[in-house]
């Protein structure tokens, strides 16, 4: 023992094998934190991931079939699917009986069910938690594809704001149409 002893001062003498020491200490200082930290636990994490778009609907659009319609641009009217009357310019008039200018508008877009299908190819950009909203960006030709069933090349996107309590979604298609859309959803 008192060889050992002896061994390791004449070892600690020389500058160049106490460095080495020195470093062979903290190595294994390493070796037991890293393996501290990696016996924790190994199994998989679970992963954040959006909820689908289900879940996020407090009601299946699909199934609602009263709802009110905003169409905001060149030619600003109203239509009520309650009623099936068209407001514009101050007047009434029933769906059969629309102005002509209006008649370039296919109101059959903005059913709820359609809304479903772009919302399923839609990507979700943002979510604003004061105002309780999801924006969703949508490309032009899955818009294309889905509503007219046209194979087009459009990487431009179009926007669809959701409410949370789904009281409201706008639907914005200035790019496109140059006109935006307000859809009060009712049960």
């Amino acid at each position: 023992m008192k060889e050992t002893i002896e061994f390791i001062k004449n070892l600690w003498a020389n500058k160049r094998t106490r460095a080495l020491a020195i470093l062979i200490i903290y190595a294994i200082f390493f070796v037991f934190v890293f393996m501290l930290i990696s016996s924790g636990e190994t199994g998989p994490r679970e992963q954040l991931e959006d909820p689908p778009l289900e879940e996020t609907l407090e009601f299946n659009l699909a199934d609602v079939d009263n709802y009110f319609l905003e169409i905001v641009g060149k030619d600003n009217f109203t239509y009520d699917v309650a009623t099936n009357i068209i407001t514009y310019n101050g007047e009434e008039y029933p769906l059969e009986n629309i102005p002509n200018n209006l008649t370039n508008y296919d109101l059959d877009i903005y059913k709820p069910i359609n809304l479903v299908k772009l919302l399923e190819v839609s990507i979700l950009e943002s979510t604003n938690h004061i105002e309780k909203t999801n924006t969703y960006l949508l490309k032009i030709s899955d818009f294309e594809k889905i509503i007219y069933n046209n194979d087009i090349i459009n990487d431009n996107n179009l926007k669809i704001i959701t409410y949370e309590d789904n009281s409201k979604i706008i639907f914005d298609l200035s790019n496109y149409y140059g006109y935006l859309v307000n859809i009060e959803l009712r049960d």
